[in-house]
């Protein structure tokens, strides 16, 4: 059976808040039932607890992950984290990508980031069927152009379903919408950001026209 896993922030040794705990909670149960068969999963506090924080790991920033499976936590790692420098991203075809749960193996997703970086941009963003979804390790928002108050859309199918954009969706900081891929050249959304557990809304934005096209 696959292995998944969770990935927490960690700001100078402290847990995220109870909202941002529930989601994660919420994500681990979904996993639990639908994934493994399981009626329900456990707290990422008991993660937490069970495997502190190393006190050399208690300023800053760290990134925490859960690895679990069918028969409960595997193991629970911390490392430094240093956010990523995203300046643009190249849209890539892939009409079979799935990452439904937040699985261990990245492999697949990992060849598109590759050959984005490869091509000069600093991640993929993948179109599945004609429709955005998600770049490799981030859920995406699109700015509609000229709007005021500003309107941000995130695709309706990304590929995971993350807690970030749940806590911004649970906000009405973003809404819901198909997003088929001729938006990004239309003119009608003018700036792309990205965000995770890792990075907040706002941390990394870039113009939409720095989205290439591999298409």
């Amino acid at each position: 059976m696959c292995l998944c896993v969770e990935t927490i922030r960690i700001a100078d040794g402290g847990l995220p808040s109870p909202e941002i705990l529930a989601l994660h909670r919420e994500r681990i149960d979904r996993t639990c039932r639908g994934l493994y068969g399981l009626t329900g999963g456990f707290g990422p506090e008991a993660a937490l607890a069970a495997v502190p924080v190393p006190p050399a790991l208690r300023s800053g920033v760290v990134k925490c992950r859960v690895v679990y499976g069918p028969s409960g936590i595997v193991k629970v790692e911390y490392q430094p984290y240093v956010p990523p420098r995203i300046g643009s991203l190249l849209a890539v075809a892939d009409d079979d990508a799935e990452y439904a749960y937040k699985y261990c193996d990245r492999s697949r997703l990992t060849v598109w980031h590759e050959r984005a970086v490869a091509a000069g941009c600093g991640d993929a963003l993948i179109v599945r069927r004609g429709r955005v979804t998600d770049t490799t390790f981030c859920n995406v928002a699109f700015r509609v152009a000229g709007g005021s108050p500003e309107v941000w859309h995130t695709p309706a199918e990304p590929l995971l379903r993350g807690t970030m954009r749940e806590y911004l969706l649970r906000r009405r900081t973003v809404t819901v919408r198909d997003i088929p891929v001729s938006a990004l050249t239309d003119g009608f959304y003018d700036l792309a950001a990205l965000f995770n557990a890792m990075n907040g809304f706002g941390s990394l934005i870039l113009p939409v026209g720095r989205i290439m096209s591999a298409l």
